[in-house]
């Protein structure tokens, strides 16, 4: 059992059935099977066999999903590659992976030439003419491609985010990347009748593991992959193919929500709508709710294969701002400092505990030991549980500010200070303060009116937060917010465009 067994199984029993839509086109589970096949021949005849690393560096197209069960087929391990890093920032993680093979396209090769002059990998194009062409990967004829590949055989490194020093390479396995699709399908009821919008770059472990291998694949049902994001257009694409699950980040939510063809937008079709990565508020989720959708939060990291905590829609107007309860099988807690489980209501650090937990941090031992202990992943996250086993993100841990010795965490300040429809988007970081070591400085961007947003965040601020934790700064910038590939806003960014209280900081509030 492994996942490119699960395409062969669909391939057989609805062969005509869509796989993969791709800017309109269609691709049956049988003609998917037959081109994966193909691709993995030519992988072999390329000499990857199994254990091997092939990195993919491509946006979204048909060749990334095809590639990747391609890999899967024999064994190999995919190593998705973010398009958007640097040739300098690319580097390590291909001197970490040591793939023998990266598939890239015309646009991106340029931030392959770096590690192309140092390491001994062969890159194919699917578009290029300077390198060979992605299309001697595909051999029509032969034997069908088969490995003894099992559960816990390896199937992805998926790097991470990168918020502390150097990417880490969390190792998934076929059983571990499989296992919260199935918890998630059968919570939900979701299967081969369902389609699932994709609409951020595939090399994101929500979108090539959250997306395509536990709900397409696991499901049988059909992957829209977008390879433009336009929120207009996303509402129409809903429309069009009848979308029955999405999940993404909060923002496009709210984007979407704030589009001109939303209150005319038909999206009855949506079975499943989930946000991740920040909290969902409950203006958010009522105007979802209006429109007959049950938008829930939900929480997942890479380490975990994506999804470690959901709920159902009738929790969520109940649980405003929780992330719901692990998913069937798996275990949650949230412990002190070594290990030991608080009780409800506590804060501290979330771990988990499952089959989708990663294997291990590629070729990072100590990495791993330290996030591993006795069975448990220690996610880095702070958080607290209720009676009921409901989970709520407090923050991320390398997030927190400590002032004058007392833990702050920027996202509880944000969900308070971001209803106000002066302020525009905001994030808070911690900036030095020779009186109190540090102090939350709020970041702020598209606020129309800079003198009513200095008052909301007064207002607000003294309204919903004791003194200690109300931002003592606010600097105001005209760019957006940076984020991150899966939509986050960037934290390592601000801190570092903000190392310290900027000149044109406005002040806030008096004495602490």
């Amino acid at each position: 059992m492994n996942i490119a067994e699960l395409v062969r199984y669909w391939a057989r029993w609805r062969p005509g059935h869509t796989a993969v839509i791709t800017d309109d086109v269609r691709t049956s589970w049988a003609e998917f099977d037959a081109r994966s096949d193909a691709i993995a021949r030519g992988l072999r005849a390329a000499g990857v066999s199994k254990g091997d690393r092939v990195g993919m560096h491509l946006d979204n197209r048909i060749e990334a999903p095809l590639l990747t069960i391609a890999c899967l087929k024999l064994g190999a391990i995919l190593v998705p590659l973010n398009f958007k890093l640097t040739g300098g920032e690319i580097l390590p993680l291909l001197e970490d992976a040591d793939c023998k093979i990266v598939v890239s396209q015309a646009r991106y090769l340029p931030q392959l030439e770096l590690a192309a002059a140092r390491l001994p990998f062969a890159i194919y194009s699917i578009d290029g003419r300077d390198v060979p062409a992605f299309s001697r990967l595909s051999i029509d004829t032969g034997a069908v491609p088969t490995e003894a590949v099992g559960l816990g055989d390896p199937g992805f490194i998926c790097y991470t985010s990168g918020t502390t020093g150097r990417q880490k390479g969390a190792l998934l396995t076929h059983g571990g990347a499989m296992y919260p699709g199935f918890a998630k399908n059968i919570a939900e009821g979701l299967s081969w009748r369902d389609s699932i919008m994709v609409a951020v770059p595939f090399v994101f472990t929500g979108a090539i593991i959250s997306c395509f291998i536990q709900f397409a694949v696991n499901a049988g049902g059909a992957m829209v992959l977008e390879s433009d994001f336009d929120i207009d257009r996303y509402l129409g694409v809903i429309e069009k193919h009848r979308v029955s699950a999405a999940t993404t980040v909060p923002v496009v939510w709210e984007r979407l929500m704030r589009s001109p063809g939303f209150a005319a937008a038909d999206l009855s079709s949506m079975v499943s709508a989930a946000a991740g990565g920040a909290p969902v508020s409950i203006d958010l989720i009522e105007a979802y709710r209006a429109k007959g959708v049950s938008l829930i939060q939900s929480y997942g990291l890479t380490e975990a294969s994506g999804l470690a905590a959901t709920m159902h829609g009738e929790d969520a107007m109940a649980h405003i701002g929780w992330a719901g309860r692990p998913i069937m099988g798996s275990a949650m807690k949230i412990g002190d400092a070594d290990g030991r489980a608080l009780e409800p209501g506590e804060v501290g650090e979330i771990m988990v505990r499952g089959p989708h937990v990663m294997r291990e941090y590629w070729r990072n031992p100590e990495a791993t030991a330290a996030t591993i202990v006795d069975g448990w992943l220690r996610t880095g996250d702070t958080g607290t549980m209720d009676e009921d086993g409901f989970v709520k993100i407090v923050d991320r841990s390398k997030d927190m500010i400590i002032s004058g010795g007392i833990n702050v965490y920027p996202a509880e300040i944000e969900k308070i200070l971001a209803a106000n429809p002066h302020i525009g988007e905001l994030a808070v970081i911690g900036v030095p303060d020779s009186e109190w070591g540090e102090v939350p400085m709020i970041v702020a961007s598209g606020a129309r009116d800079r003198a009513a947003a200095m008052t909301a965040f007064e207002c607000d601020g003294a309204a919903g937060l004791a003194p200690f934790k109300r931002p003592r700064r606010v600097v105001f910038i005209d760019d957006p917010l940076p984020r991150t590939l899966s939509g986050k806003v960037s934290k390592p960014s601000l801190r570092g465009r903000f190392p310290a209280v900027p000149p044109e900081a406005g002040i806030l509030f008096g004495k602490r």
